[in-house]
């Protein structure tokens, strides 16, 4: 396996930081403990967090010791067991006692007590609150509201103050959380409302778009909130190297096999009745009249934004979002004056043509324009110093020629770069919980705040986030409100006339079960 490509993305995330981490160059040599207090990982919730933050946790270092109080000895065996299926390059570490503390550059702790003479975080949750303290105050030891949402983010939460001791990050990029609690409902923090309960079940048809490593957090959550109805998810790509770094569903096990599939098969397993579809988006489109209600995205471009709103029009589209460390939820709801993903995700305003064709071969503008001229010495002399040598073997050749060339080079560079975009798993798992709790909340009849978005810097804080309130842009075509109340009637129609029109779905893989 290749481990530079296995750690890609959190590696990069880091090196993006540059000296204001100043230990991003062998962050992942260094060692963390995974631990926790007796009273708390009794609790589902407790249980939940431990287990969470060991899937963060080998994402962002290969290096990871646990320690378990002897009387946990089921939830001791369940760690070693999800060990074995996800780890890659180097396995957990279990021992018996913590023994010398200075050996680790991290401590992670599911419980309540605080230790600020050590590089101490503790986490805990409770229904829709999640919490963590990195300094000298202690957190509160109800944990009893079962909310595997709020268990979730708080080993987001917690694996974010571990990385940052990790790479040895600066205060003024982002200070440790302190007794910090934060709620999934209502955006706020420090808050002590943990409600409202979850209920024993939810009923609904569910969609979700891009199985990456936000439609992991997504599924994850999905198989542990009791959905009766049809999930649906739509993914066209298989799982590779550098999907280990950011996936914390998957393992060595399952790569190269499709994401849908995988991920479909893993709610099975949770007794729902779940479809995987391995194909664009634009195919599933084209061949169904199945279009569920509500649709949780997980994709990273702007077009594959555009085409599922444009295609689909359901009741609710809840979207995350991801960058290095930007963190983001919008929720979409079509009866409401929102502004619909189109209005809010606006392609950049692209560059004239002869302009990149310029930046690429090293012509000026006005020879890029003169196609049927041949490549002078001139134009070599006149190129910036980095083009030369990419001209001057080239004179002679018809500049369309040398143009078609260059810019098939820098498509080839930016496809073996692929897969190698910065990213961690706490900022997109973070996201997922974020979607799913507007997800549950849509199904409940809950009210929302969102109009459509929330984002905010993970090295900062959800505290220092922003409501962002966008409504229709008059120009988008979202505006034809009365052509598309229409098109989602006929919708509507088709389905109950014909349910079974839908794209047949991938079988599931004999090695699903390593999910």
């Amino acid at each position: 396996m290749n481990l530079d490509r296995a750690y890609s993305r959190p590696r990069l995330v880091a090196d993006h930081l540059g000296d204001l981490a100043t230990d991003r160059h062998r962050f992942l040599n260094k060692s963390v403990l995974l631990t926790g207090e007796v009273d708390v990982l009794a609790t589902e919730n407790g249980a939940n967090c431990f287990l969470d933050s060991i899937r963060l946790l080998v994402r962002i270092c290969p290096n990871v010791t646990i320690v378990l109080p002897t009387t946990r000895r089921t939830l001791l065996e369940s760690s070693k067991t999800l060990g074995l299926r996800i780890t890659f390059g180097k396995d957990l570490e279990f021992r018996d006692e913590i023994g010398d503390v200075t050996a680790y550059d991290a401590i992670l702790s599911v419980g309540a007590a605080v230790k600020p003479e050590l590089p101490w975080t503790a986490i805990n949750s409770n229904g829709w609150v999640a919490r963590v303290s990195s300094g000298d105050r202690e957190l509160p030891r109800e944990c009893g509201l079962i909310n595997p949402v709020g268990a979730l983010a708080a080993a987001c939460l917690g694996t974010g103050e571990v990385f940052k001791r990790l790479i040895q990050l600066k205060s003024e990029r982002g200070e440790f959380l302190n007794g910090f609690s934060y709620s999934l409902r209502t955006y706020r923090h420090n808050v002590c409302d943990c409600g409202p309960a979850l209920p024993p079940t939810l009923d609904s048809d569910l969609m979700v778009v891009g199985a990456g490593a936000i439609g992991n957090g997504l599924v994850h959550l999905a198989a542990q909130l009791g959905f009766s109805g049809r999930i649906s998810i739509v993914d066209s790509q298989e799982y590779g190297e550098e999907n280990l770094g950011t996936c914390i569903l998957i393992g060595p096990d399952d790569l190269h096999q499709p994401k849908a599939g995988m991920l479909a098969q893993y709610l099975r397993q949770a007794k729902i009745d779940a479809r995987g579809y391995h194909m664009p988006f634009e195919q599933y489109a084209r061949q169904s009249h199945d279009f569920p209600p509500i649709v949780a995205n997980g994709v990273d471009n702007i077009d594959a934004r555009h085409e599922i709103q444009r295609d689909l029009w359901p009741d609710v589209i809840i979207d995350g979002a991801i960058g290095d460390l930007m963190c983001q939820v919008s929720r979409h709801p079509w009866q409401d004056d929102i502004a619909c993903l189109i209005c809010v995700f606006r392609r950049p305003e692209g560059k004239r043509a002869e302009d990149l064709q310029s930046e690429e071969t090293g012509l000026s503008p006005a020879r890029a324009m003169c196609p049927e001229a041949a490549v002078t010495e001139s134009d070599v002399e006149h190129a910036p110093a980095e083009k030369r040598d990419f001209l001057r073997p080239r004179i002679g050749r018809p500049i369309c020629s040398v143009i078609q060339e260059a810019i098939a080079l820098r498509i080839s560079q930016e496809q073996q770069v692929e897969g190698f975009e910065p990213s961690v798993p706490f900022v997109a798992c973070f996201s997922a919980c974020m979607v799913m709790a507007e997800t549950v909340g849509q199904i409940c009849g809950w009210p929302s705040i969102l109009g459509p978005r929330f984002q905010f810097d993970f090295l900062i804080g959800p505290a220092h986030g922003q409501e962002l309130p966008q409504r229709r842009r008059t120009n988008c075509i979202c505006a034809r409100r009365k052509n598309i109340d229409a098109l989602r009637a006929a919708r509507k129609m088709r389905t109950v006339l014909d349910p079974n029109t839908i794209p047949p779905a991938d079988p599931a893989s004999k090695d699903a079960s390593r999910v």
